[in-house]
């Protein structure tokens, strides 16, 4: 009686051990094969992964903004909220790819309101006398500057 309960318990247990071990060696196989390393890097060519990137990265190559890395525009500068907003718009690209016909990437608002933070902070010196103290500025940037950092 007790073989039974140690041999149904053992084959639990090694049942859940393959198990997570699958689970971990296809994440893991996923994470190298799609080459989800290179977004933890600060290499622009990482964005061209997706083919539908490609344009914007051959855009920006040949822009007035092609010696600032994607990172230093589209995300947060600290240290924490740039791997915040890369894990989240990571988690969000891969879902729209796996289960939406994803043509097109827009822009979401917390993007937007970072690329507008980062604009301030690197031409803070020219656009000082236009924010005159305001931290959320009334015009944006990116309105009347869209073919900056990408022409289209």
């Amino acid at each position: 009686m007790i073989w039974k309960l140690y041999t149904k318990t053992f084959l639990m247990f090694l049942f859940l051990i393959i198990t997570v071990g699958v689970l971990f060696g296809a994440g893991a196989y996923t994470f190298w094969y799609g080459m989800g390393y290179s977004y933890l890097l600060d290499d622009p060519i990482a964005c061209t992964n997706c083919h539908i990137m490609r344009d914007s990265f051959n855009s920006w190559s040949v822009s007035s903004h092609r010696n600032v890395t994607c990172n230093n525009c589209h995300v947060p500068y600290s240290i924490i909220g740039k791997y915040t907003a890369k894990i989240v718009n990571g988690f969000r690209h891969s879902k729209a790819f796996t289960f939406d016909d994803v043509q097109v990437l827009r822009i979401t608002q917390k993007n937007l309101s970072d690329l507008e933070a980062n604009c301030i902070r690197c031409h803070e010196p020219m656009v000082s006398m236009i924010l005159r103290g305001e931290s959320e500025p009334a015009i944006s940037c990116a309105r009347c500057h869209q073919g900056a950092g990408h022409v289209f």
